[in-house]
């Protein structure tokens, strides 16, 4: 069954490519604790901060384009939403061209939690190394993310 939705694999894999794995695996588990705390510190739910984040990237996304981006379904995402414009971190904003069509921005509440958790956040990766190691480190982890997100976009498209 995996076969099909994962691509070949070298029958032998450098060693490097190994400990980069196991490295992006604890990057990822330590990205989800993190994500858990800083939901915790400001009241909310992880999945809810989430949805907040990726408003506040994308100003005036759609509730369906906000489902897709978190890989919920959109019944949860409506049940996540309700939370966030109830709660005064979101508003639904009716498409000024089509009023049927509602986009998500984020209220001044809304907006300011997600700047004090971007600097919270800048502040933990600011810790991490010079400016020149964590530049240096960007193509690759841009190469990575965009290698991921092809093989994801290849699954469910």
């Amino acid at each position: 069954m995996t076969d099909d939705l994962l691509p070949p694999t070298p029958a032998n894999h450098p060693d490097s490519i190994k400990k980069l794995a196991a490295t992006l695996r604890r990057l990822d588990e330590a990205h989800r604790r993190y994500r858990v705390h800083a939901a915790k510190v400001v009241g909310m739910a992880p999945t809810d901060l989430s949805a907040l984040l990726v408003v506040s990237e994308n100003p005036g996304i759609t509730p369906g384009a906000l489902a897709k981006e978190l890989v919920l379904s959109t019944g949860t995402v409506t049940a996540v939403v309700d939370r966030l414009e109830a709660s005064g971190r979101v508003a639904r904003v009716a498409h000024p061209g089509d009023r049927r069509s509602l986009h998500l921005q984020l209220t001044e509440q809304g907006t300011q939690i997600a700047s004090a958790l971007d600097e919270a956040y800048w502040y933990v990766l600011s810790t991490t190394g010079t400016d020149e190691t964590i530049a240096g480190a960007l193509p690759q982890l841009d190469g990575i993310t965009e290698a991921l997100d092809a093989v994801a976009s290849e699954a469910v498209g």
